[in-house]
C-alpha cells in the first residue's frame, strides 16, 4: 500500500512537471523542470522493478539524463555568449 502511494505521488509530480514544461516559455526555466522529470522517471524505474537490476537501471538512467541535461545547459550558455558577441560586432 505504501509503495503504491509513493508511486502515485511521484507520478503526479512527473505529470505536473511535464505540463509545466509545455507552458513555460523560457528555455532556461525549462531545464530544472526537465531535471525534475528525470528524477521522477528514475524513481519510478527503481520502484517498479523491485530487484537489483531495477536499481542499476534507475542509476544508469539518472546518470545519462543528468549528463544530457548538463550538455543542453552548456549549449544554451554558449549560444547566449555567441549572441552577445554578435551584438557587440
Amino acid at each position: 500500500m505504501e509503495s503504491s502511494l509513493v508511486t502515485f505521488v511521484i507520478g503526479i509530480v512527473g505529470i505536473i512537471s511535464v505540463i509545466k514544461v509545455f507552458l513555460t516559455k523560457s528555455r532556461a526555466l525549462k531545464l530544472p523542470i526537465l531535471c525534475c522529470i528525470n528524477f521522477c522517471i528514475a524513481a519510478l524505474i527503481a520502484l517498479y522493478i523491485k530487484s537489483p537490476m531495477g536499481a542499476i537501471a534507475a542509476v544508469v538512467y539518472f546518470i545519462s539524463s543528468t549528463v544530457s541535461s548538463n550538455a543542453i545547459a552548456h549549449t544554451l550558455g554558449e549560444l547566449d555568449k555567441m549572441d552577445e558577441f554578435e551584438k557587440k560586432r
